[in-house]
């Protein structure tokens, strides 16, 4: 709704093969773009680095990037929500001169936060040396910043450049992280991944300041106003953020966890769990193409007979239409991503010593596959109760998932070994069949929804 769907049409009317192919890059580009190269570039760092630093020197890495991606991600959730609603709005209204704005205020605003609070957690993190704590602060507020420009990458009309830059930003993590941690160990590891993270933000945020020229005033001002017109985006941003982490958060600070230095821990969880995700950037990438293509017609199209008094029998139709491209949309996602999660479990034992898992973390690994294919689906359902504007559903289901997610972790440390990771799968099953009572229900009652929103009367101006 942003506007990245009309550039995906364009994408797709092209020839055929070639269209389809980009269309669905971009996609995953978009979908899942920083964490995706991350992970890619830390598996292939771990082994490419054997030689290079001692296995507590890659484990205090490991840690750091991994706390990294999981606290930003949560400390950004509010306002990657409400900034994205904003800018969608900006953009209904025609208004491309606040993009710009929009952009440096947000990314200023996430830049001080998160030096504030990183410069805090590592300033109070003893036993780290100075270097890694100045590293440590420097790489939060490169991928905080990220998450933001993330935002604004849905509206560039350039994909080829998008794409090169995640690819030459994480080839140079990997280069640079070589060189530097043979020449300063790892300090000189931490900072290769910072530098090559950064040349992607970089280059990302030209490319936003090229593609958005103008300026327009007063820009803060509408942005803090949407944080008040949007509270339950918000709530609903940082629940969900929380609720992916809340996991590995408690396997973190539990007996399956371990101490690596200060309080930076690991545990036998996260290797697994981040394989897991990866299975998933197929189905997001088709899921981000559908919804914001064929999805996105219907939508109109059901709203435009609203808007321009369509007749009953109209909006029926076109509500009918709409229910068709939700299925054929969903068949879609079942269709690639079932068959990626069966071949994964089938294989994984076999593939488990190829990517570095011990035999316990391929039990995990299966687990979490599934967990994160029934994710999937539960983020495609809250994001259509989004396009509703059921915003108090989108909180409810963030928050059935964080209760699930996080309690089901406790449970699954209690039974022992042989569960860790069924309580994230369980949780992810709960939260789609909530979503898909409360899809029903706004399906059913749309056009009650639909109505009784609307003003009975115009306002009066007052004197």
């Amino acid at each position: 709704m942003a506007g990245i769907g009309f550039r995906l049409k364009r994408l797709l009317k092209e020839d055929a093969a070639g269209g389809w192919i980009r269309a669905h890059l971009y996609g995953a580009v978009v979908s899942s773009g920083p964490w995706l190269l991350s992970v890619v570039t830390l598996a292939t760092l771990s082994v490419l680095a054997r030689t290079v630093v001692t296995d507590a020197a890659q484990d205090l890495f490991r840690s750091m990037v991994a706390y990294t991606y999981t606290f930003t991600l949560i400390t950004t959730g509010a306002a990657q929500m409400v900034v994205t609603r904003h800018l969608a709005d900006e953009l209904f209204r025609g208004r491309q001169d606040a993009l710009r704005p929009i952009y440096r205020w947000s990314v200023g605003a996430t830049a001080a936060l998160h030096l504030l609070i990183a410069g805090l957690f590592y300033a109070l993190a003893p036993e780290l040396p100075w270097t890694l704590r100045v590293l440590g602060v420097a790489l939060a507020v490169i991928v905080s910043c990220t998450w933001i420009a993330m935002i604004f990458v849905g509206a560039l009309q350039d994909f080829t450049s998008v794409g090169r830059a995640f690819v030459v930003g994480s080839v140079a993590s990997l280069v640079s992280a070589l060189g530097l941690g043979r020449l300063a160990g790892p300090a000189g590891y931490v900072a290769g991944f910072a530098l090559g993270q950064a040349a992607i933000f970089f280059v990302l945020s030209a490319r936003i300041e090229r593609e958005f020229p103008g300026e327009s005033a007063d820009e803060e001002w509408r942005l803090l106003r949407a944080f008040g017109r949007y509270p339950d985006l918000a709530c609903a941003g940082l629940l969900y953020n929380v609720a992916i982490a809340i996991d590995r958060i408690v396997f973190w600070f539990s007996s399956a966890g371990w101490r690596i230095t200060s309080w930076l821990y690991g545990s036998i969880y996260d290797t697994a769990l981040f394989l897991a995700y990866i299975s998933t950037v197929p189905a997001l990438a088709v899921f981000l193409v559908r919804v914001e293509t064929d999805f996105y017609d219907a939508y109109r199209a059901y709203y435009g007979a609203v808007i321009k008094q369509g007749t009953l029998g109209q909006v029926l139709a076109a509500k009918a239409a709409m229910a068709t491209s939700l299925r054929n949309s969903l068949r879609g996602l079942i269709q690639i991503q079932v068959p990626i999660t069966t071949l994964l479990v089938v294989i994984a034992p076999w593939m488990g010593p190829i990517v570095g898992l011990e035999r316990a973390q391929v039990w995990i690994f299966r687990a979490a596959v599934v967990g994160a294919a029934l994710h999937v689906f539960a983020l495609f359902e809250t994001i259509i109760l989004l396009y509703f504007d059921r915003r108090k559903l989108g909180v409810e289901m963030a928050a059935v998932f964080l209760v699930a997610n996080g309690s089901l972790a406790v449970a699954s440390l209690w039974l022992g070994p042989r569960f860790y990771g069924f309580g994230y799968a369980i949780a992810a099953l709960i939260t789609v069949c909530w979503g898909y009572r409360r899809l029903e229900q706004t399906f059913r009652d749309l056009e009650y929804l639909t109505f009784a929103s609307q003003p009975l009367s115009p306002k009066i101006a007052e004197a």
